[in-house]
């Protein structure tokens, strides 16, 4: 075989095994994927660092399941729902459990929600599959943790001496922790967005921790960082073929 025979050869070798040109880096399995171009997007809005961490991991991971999803900032007492390709739909305050904590007490959940204390009163971190049914006084709701009696729904709207009317609109998230665990939405919302969104089919719910660190929960990664493991897998299958190129 002559040289330019054994040049072309071993350039379109390289070229079947998705190498780019000689002395080319070979492109991240991210890219070839697509994997790199899926984020959310929030149409403009500032979201918080943690919020955008796990709402990008979700779109890139495929976390998601091609679901709608929302994620519950504790930190800002704010919600933020995304459709299913991972676009931002409508962003709300909400209320939350009056107790800072991300894990129920022993035995809490098995108690009537009246006879708990409000230090126990927490709502609860995590990843949850929410369905959209009825309560048992026959409100639509999003259940978030049935088993524990955690849902998403409108604020009542008998207004009490918690305030909780006046509470949704402060711009002070303390202000926002009063619920028994329940996370309360204004009614427009729930209609326009959870209900519409949710109710076919449901979807995801991510609620960050107060104080558990945020991987630790969800086992998320940083999307700008890339999948450690594909980033393992991309290194193992692109490699250069010295045998090949070190032609005479």
């Amino acid at each position: 075989m002559t040289r330019t025979a054994r040049i072309f050869c071993a350039c379109s070798l390289l070229a079947a095994l998705g190498c780019g040109p000689l002395g080319a880096a070979a492109a991240p399995a991210a890219t070839l994927d697509g994997a790199s171009l899926r984020r959310a997007d929030f149409k403009g809005e500032a979201p918080a660092p943690d919020v955008q961490h796990i709402a990008d991991w979700a779109v890139h991971s495929g976390d998601n399941q091609g679901l709608p999803f929302i994620v519950v900032d504790k930190a800002s007492a704010r919600a933020l729902a995304f459709d299913r390709v991972g676009r931002l739909v409508e962003s709300t305050p909400v209320l939350l459990g009056i107790a800072v904590g991300d894990k129920f007490a022993p035995g809490v959940i098995n108690m009537d929600m009246y006879q708990t204390q409000p230090w126990q009163r927490i709502t609860p971190a995590g990843r949850f599959f929410a369905e959209e049914d009825r309560n048992l006084k026959g409100e639509r709701v999003l259940w978030v943790d049935y088993d524990a009696g955690i849902a998403i729904h409108k604020i009542p709207a008998k207004r009490t001496k918690q305030r909780r009317h006046e509470r949704m609109v402060s711009p002070d998230p303390a202000q926002h922790r009063i619920t028994y665990g329940c996370i309360n939405v204004p009614p427009a919302f729930y209609d326009r967005v959870v209900h519409r969104h949710f109710g076919p089919k449901g979807g995801i719910v991510y609620v960050l921790p107060d104080s558990t660190p945020l991987k630790a929960v969800f086992k998320s990664y940083d999307v700008d960082a890339g999948d450690p493991a594909r980033a393992s897998q991309a290194t193992g299958l692109f490699r250069p073929l010295p045998m090949l190129l070190a032609l005479p």
